[in-house]
């Protein structure tokens, strides 16, 4: 027998897939209580904050507290309420590491203090007014791979890109780690859905916002979905998932490769093991796993990982959510469905080179055994990538060189490929960039990192360390790439009469737009670099993160 808690979670997962939904019985009415404003979701009247032009809803429920006997399942919907709850404040974010300060991901040292518990499925809102426009909305799912990260952090604040673009922007927290991807469907049916709940969540997130965001005044059939790093390679596993068909008409995956390689549950059996291991529970009394605290849990979580060498917990090809490999034919047509944006930007690999500062003075030997280890070749042919590069105007500094190898190999190469995956499968058009900005901090060792555009894509400059200094090239870096996202968002084409024509990507053409402080159309850039990593087949971005380019040769 299927307990109503059961039959109430599957009917919600697999409602976020009905693409005609009943009609919404929503209303918004101003409120009169200073800059407040009222609307009328589904679950009941909400109280928002109106500040510079912009109404903002924050911490609002679109899925039950996932702790207890929620954990490792499928999203349940919240609760209704009556009266009018007040969304001033964020909601909590799922458990996990705290980020070191000073580090290159590291939040402002006057960033608000977030809390941390399992009641993190929760979403923000921020939009221009209420009224019947039926904006365009734009939902970013947040990096941090599939561990760590929020939809709260100051360079993803939503009120300058909702103002500037006249959009609807959407965050999300969602389950992560342990709480989000521990496949323990091995361990007994009840835990089927528990490799993949964190996309599940994200399936409810748009479920939700199909159902609630005209009420923001947001057009629920013009839904972007946007992310950076582990929020665009949740994007490609959403694109796989029957649970998300229908729920958005574009994607935009910033650097995001990480789903691109994902793997069966038996493949992650080992590090459930250890877990319990970990704990002292035999495999019989896995339910005992609902029944831990969430930070000892996470404790053992991280332990496990650390037992074993492994790298993050990551959704699953379960047969049952996610069924095919993002790299299939089955797998790209899933992905080429909507129309999409894959992007890069400059030197992908420079925070986690930066990471051990004697890489700056890495010698020419050295570069040449890491290449050789990296890619698997012989001198000779490490000699040619070495060379090539070199030709390509990647510089001439063995630090230069390998900057731009390990972020072609890490990043480029891995979303080029799939670019031209989807253009060969020509179901929708698939749009090419480069976002070129480069920072000038510490003399510029930085160049342009990994995620160094989120603030740019926000117009959030002043969360970005990477922009300080930057001046009036940056806001026009910004500036640019927001036109192109919210041009996209708007209706469908990523540019507007301030941008160059920028064509969908092709094999004969390659076209790319280089995005900086001014947008340029490039064909095949890179063409040097991208033959050579084409034919040397670079192992996936996880493997390489953890590989000989990035932390050297032990």
């Amino acid at each position: 027998m299927i307990e109503r808690a059961e039959l109430s979670r599957r009917k919600f997962v697999a409602g976020t897939a009905t693409v005609i939904a009943a009609p919404a019985l929503i209303a918004a009415t101003r409120g009169s209580t200073g800059n407040a404003t009222v609307v009328e979701t589904r679950q009941g009247r909400l109280r928002g904050l109106q500040g510079d032009g912009v109404l903002a809803f924050k911490g609002i429920a679109y899925a039950a507290d996932t702790s207890g006997t929620n954990r490792f399942m499928g999203p349940l919907p919240p609760a209704n309420w009556s009266g009018v709850r007040d969304a001033f404040a964020y909601g909590d974010r799922c458990p996990q590491a705290r980020r070191e300060s000073g580090g290159p991901f590291a939040e402002p040292a006057n960033a608000q203090q977030p809390h941390y518990s399992e009641n993190c499925c929760v979403l923000n809102v921020y939009t221009p007014r209420i009224d019947h426009h039926r904006r365009p909305v734009m939902v970013y799912i947040h990096g941090g791979g599939y561990s760590s990260g929020s939809g709260d952090a100051p360079s993803v604040e939503g009120s300058n890109l909702a103002r500037f673009g006249d959009v609807v922007v959407v965050t999300v927290n969602h389950r992560l780690n342990i709480f989000g991807y521990a496949n323990l469907s091995y361990l007994g049916p009840e835990f089927a859905d528990s490799g993949n709940v964190g996309q599940l969540d994200l399936a409810a997130a748009l479920g939700w916002v199909r159902d609630n965001i005209e009420a923001f005044g947001g057009d629920p059939a013009r839904v972007t979905i946007f992310g950076e790093s582990g929020g665009g390679a949740k994007i490609v596993a959403l694109a796989l998932m029957p649970e998300a068909s229908g729920l958005y008409r574009n994607t935009i995956n910033m650097s995001g490769s990480g789903a691109f390689h994902l793997l069966p549950p038996g493949a992650t059996e080992r590090v459930s093991d250890e877990l319990l291991k970990v704990l002292a529970l035999p495999k019989a009394d896995a339910r005992k796993l609902q029944q831990i605290g969430a930070e000892q849990l996470y404790a053992a979580h991280v332990k496990a990982l650390a037992n074993l060498k492994a790298d993050q917990a990551r959704p699953v090809i379960d047969g049952r959510h996610i069924a095919v490999e993002a790299l299939s034919a089955r797998g790209i047509m899933l992905q080429s469905a909507v129309p999409g944006i894959m992007s890069c930007t400059a030197t992908e690999a420079t925070p986690w080179l930066l990471s051990n500062r004697s890489n700056l003075q890495i010698s020419a030997e050295n570069l040449l055994a890491r290449v050789k280890a990296q890619y698997r070749i012989e001198e000779p042919k490490a000699r040619e990538v070495i060379a090539a590069y070199q030709a390509s105007g990647a510089g001439q500094s063995p630090w230069d060189l390998l900057v731009s190898i390990a972020s072609d190999a890490l990043m480029r190469v891995p979303m080029q490929q799939v670019t031209e995956m989807r253009a060969k499968a020509g179901a929708q058009p698939v749009y090419l960039a480069d976002f070129a900005w480069r920072s000038s901090i510490e003399g510029g060792i930085w160049g342009g990192p990994h995620a160094v555009d989120v603030p740019f894509a926000f117009g959030n400059l002043a969360a970005s360390r990477y922009a300080a200094g930057g001046g009036q090239t940056a806001l026009d870096a910004s500036r640019n790439l927001m036109r192109a996202y919210v041009a996209f968002a708007t209706h469908g084409q990523p540019m507007d009469s301030s941008l160059p024509t920028w064509a969908p990507y092709d094999q004969a053409s390659r076209v790319s737009m280089v995005i900086d402080a001014r947008a340029d159309i490039a064909h095949d850039r890179f063409a040097e670099r991208r033959q050579l990593c084409d034919q040397l087949n670079p192992q996936s971005t996880w493997d390489v993160t953890n590989g000989p380019l990035v932390h050297g040769i032990s």
